[in-house]
Order: C-alpha cells, then structure tokens, then sequence
C-alpha cells in the first residue's frame, strides 16, 4: 500500500477524493481541560465508506476508488487527517482472493482508497484503522522526544583489576554526556555509530558483551506516555481489525496475470516502473503486478536458478527466514550456529547460501561479542565491502526490525553508508545482483509492542529505503501489500506459505531472463 501520509496537521478547503488537497494552518487536537476528550477521537465503527462513482458491474484492470470519512465517537465527522489505515478488497467465494488498497489521506478527516481490479468477482471491502490520528502523533512524539527508546548496556572487563562495569551504550550519541565521558566506536568509513558511557575504571578497549536491558526498556516505556495517552492504543485486538462493511462491487473479467493495463509486465529487475498495484493473492498464490513473476514449485526448478551460485543474505531475523526457507527447500544442512555467520552448500550444483545477522542495533538480550575475537560482529556495508561480485554473486539485504525503535536519523545514516557500499561495489563488478528485502506488517497488541514496532514506524522505513535506494541498479522487492492483504495475522514473520511466495519472487528477481 503506498499511504501518502500527511506529515503536517492540515484542512482541505474541498472534501471531493478527485481534487487536489489544498491545505491551510490547522491546529492539531488539543487535550481539553488537560485531559483527553476520547469524545472526538477517530471510532473506527463510525466510519463512513462509499464507493466513487459506482457502477453496476466493473472490469479486471479497471480502477475502484472508495472514499472513507472519518468520524469521531460521537459520529461527528473528523476535521483533520492522520489516522493509519489499511483497506483490502477481497473474495472468498469461488476462492479466496485479496489485494491492498493505497491511501491517500487528504488531511481533513477524508481518505481514499485505490484498488486495481485484478480478478474477478463479488468483491468486498474491509478497512483496517492501525492507529487513529491521535495516536499517530503519541508515536512521532516518542519517535522524535526518546532517541534512545530501547536500551543497551555493554560489559567492560579490566582482567587485571578483576573489575566488571555495565555501562549504557546506543547508536545516538546523548548529548547530555561530554565527549570526554564517551566511549566512541564509531565506524565513519560506513556512517555507522555507537557510543557507550565510559566506565568508571575499565578503558574502553575492554568492552565485551552487550545486551538489551530489558527491565530498564520496559520501565522507559511505561514512563514514555500518561495512563490516558496509553488508552488511544487499545490492548483489544479488535481495534485494529479489519471491520467489513456493506460495501461491494461486481467485478467481470478474466485475470490477466502478464498484462496491467494491456501492457506485458516486465521481467523483475532493478529500476521497475510503478504500478496501481503490487500484486494480488488468488487461491493461496501472490501474483506480482510489477514484473513477471515465475514459480518455482519443484527442488530441480530451483537448483536450475540458483546452480553456481553464491547467495549472501544480509540483514535481521525475517532475511534469516529466507535464508533458512531456502536451506530447508533444497534439503541442506546448516553450519554454524547461534550469533555465528550460517551457511549451506549444495556441493553437487555448486551452490552456496550464508547468512549473517547485522550489527547494532540489535533485540538480543543474551550478551553478544560485538568486538570480540570469536566473532567480530560487522555492519552490512562492510561486509559488502569484504565481497567478491560477479554474475553468480547475490546480495540480499534486509534490515528493519530493530530498526523501528531508534530515530529515523540512525537509519538513513546506516543507508547511506550502505548506498556508497554498493557502488563501490557495482563499480568493480556491476555484473552483481543487489536484492532489496523491504518491511512488512507486524502484530502489536500491547503497549510496549507498539512503541517499539509499530506499523506505522516501519512503513516510514519503507519510505526512506525508496527514496534513498531507488535510483540504484538493485532490485527492491516490496513485500508490504503481500503482507497486509495476506490471509494470516500480522505477524513480522510471516508463515510458511507466505515465505513460500517471497521466494519465488525473489527467484525472480535471480533468474529473471
């Protein structure tokens, strides 16, 4: 789904979905009396849904349009923008088929939501409200106030003084500190940072394991809003739902799975153009709108692609899951274990698959050995820098995850610093394939699971990856609108037969000739 969301709080002077938002000065919602009005917060089950235009019976490849209104809890309709929202189209009568719609919040309570007719049907809509407006600005709020949402502590270790110091470290620098009091491990050759409090006694050269304080993480949180801010994001699932309503649309036609708009679609590569749609789930199986997209059923069909080469997969644990998917699809035995770089080899086809999960920042709460001699962990633009490309190089990368609970700023630094690896890279060997593995849809359902992974902090670093990246000759495979039109729960890892689509797209994006 692309959500064109609004950043600054505004008005539109016209309230028709077809015209231009015009925005004037608006004044974002105000506590009345110093408390919450709940009173004129966005209410889900008050929306307002219809159809743009309706028509008796639309065609596959046609466009539907659906305009929702935004109402408070007393029914009264909203007069800014902001709420996150999801919309889907869906059947399951003769089969089950799904596809995303994309939002585009006009800033004045108006939202539109636009579906590319992709197959046919009595086709239904459900509109899914993540997080109301009013919650949206809580979340830039943390986002923007509490630079250090999930804290860390690293072990300092002088052996000679038998003297062991935990001391707060981060990727932000905290300004409250003099320069003097840090210890910086800095690697400004790939824009990544890390700085921990210089400890008392130890020097910093012997730092050793670092971990997630958990109890300390879970304290800030419940300090980050009041006991009526937490109430805008409801512990009951049903919130964020997705909340069917009396609106449908026949569809007629048949499903033109290599043609949009009577175009051959183009074979999945770098640099695609964009499209209504990304895709389309019908009967269990993703179909991508974006390129041609093939299956790969079978272990021979597989090992036909991936026969002489060697896969690099770059990232968090959802970039492990297509590592492993792949170990396990082609019957290979893992080697390596834990925080280890893995790897599989099919020494008979000359294929080889390594993973390696990314520097900081990172969720684990047992200690890791970020500097250590037994595995020094690196940032992924150094080991881009580290690799030999050619033809049968693949790079996969795909970190995300535990980048949701640190300030936008440390992201875009990090991809950059990734962005100048790869042209290093593609300047001595342009023949390599760079595969881009972006965010998907996660459960939250409690307070900390929001703060620290909300949706809405994920589909910003979708954005940024599309801005910074985009321009390059590597492939992004956008797996969002899979996963929020899937028929499974948010989950940020996704069930196998998910996966089992991700992989043929991203088979795809190898063999695409």
């Amino acid at each position: 789904m692309l959500y064109m969301y609004v950043q600054e709080r505004s008005i539109v002077i016209s309230t028709e979905p077809e015209s231009q938002p015009i925005r004037i000065s608006s004044s974002q919602w105000q506590y009345q009396n110093g408390s919450i009005d709940f009173e004129q917060i966005t209410k889900s089950e008050n929306f307002v849904i219809s159809v743009v235009n309706p028509r008796p019976v639309y065609r596959v490849g046609r466009q539907l349009s659906i305009k929702i209104v935004a109402m408070d809890t007393r029914g009264r309709p909203k007069s800014y923008g902001g709420d996150f929202l999801r919309a889907k189209l869906y059947t399951r009568s003769p089969v089950q088929a799904s596809t995303a719609g994309r939002v585009t919040d006009y800033g004045n309570g108006t939202y539109l939501a636009s579906f590319f007719l992709s197959f046919p049907g009595r086709l239904s809509v459900a509109v899914k409200l993540v997080h109301l407006s009013e919650a949206v600005q809580l979340l830039e709020r943390f986002r923007d106030v509490f630079h250090v949402r999930r804290i860390m502590v690293c072990r300092f270790h002088e052996k000679n003084k038998n003297v062991t110091e935990w001391m707060p470290c981060s990727n932000t620098f905290n300004k409250s500190i003099t320069l003097r009091d840090v210890c910086d491990f800095s690697r400004p050759s790939v824009n990544a940072t890390f700085y921990c409090q210089r400890p008392r006694v130890s020097q910093c050269d012997s730092i050793g394991g670092c971990h997630r304080d958990h109890e300390a993480t879970m304290a800030q949180y419940d300090n980050m809003a009041t006991e009526e801010e937490k109430r805008l994001f409801p512990r009951d699932r049903t919130f964020a739902e997705e909340l069917p309503r009396d609106v449908s649309v026949q569809v007629r036609g048949k499903r033109k799975v290599r043609k949009v708009h009577g175009k051959i679609l183009p074979p999945c590569g770098p640099r695609l153009p964009e499209t209504a749609s990304e895709g389309y789930w019908f009967n269990g199986t993703w179909t991508s709108l974006r390129c041609h997209a093939r299956r790969f059923p079978t272990i021979p069909s597989a090992v036909q692609c991936l026969q002489n080469k060697t896969l690099f997969f770059r990232g968090d644990s959802t970039t492990r899951q297509w590592w492993r998917y792949l170990m396990i699809f082609l019957k290979l035995q893992q080697q390596g274990h834990g925080a280890e770089p893995l790897s599989a080899i099919d020494e008979k086809h000359n294929i080889k698959l390594q993973f390696s999960f990314h520097h900081f920042p990172r969720n684990q709460i047992p200690p890791m050995d970020p500097f250590g001699d037994h595995y020094d962990m690196h940032y992924i633009a150094e080991e881009i820098d580290g690799i030999v490309g050619g033809p049968n190089v693949v790079i996969v990368i795909g970190p995300w995850a535990h980048f949701m609970a640190e300030p936008i700023e440390t992201f875009r630094s990090r991809l950059y610093g990734i962005r100048h690896a790869i042209e290093r890279l593609h300047n001595d060997y342009p023949e390599t394939k760079i595969i881009w593995r972006t965010p998907n849809t996660v459960h939250h359902d409690k307070f900390w699971h929001v703060v620290e992974n909300s949706d809405f902090y994920g589909y910003q670093l979708l954005l940024v990856v599309k801005e910074i990246l985009g321009d390059l000759n590597i492939a992004i495979i956008d797996v969002w609108e899979m996963s929020e039109s899937m028929w499974h729960d948010d989950d940020m890892h996704p069930p196998q037969e998910v996966i089992k689509n991700h992989i043929d797209l991203l088979l795809s994006y190898i063999c695409s000739s």
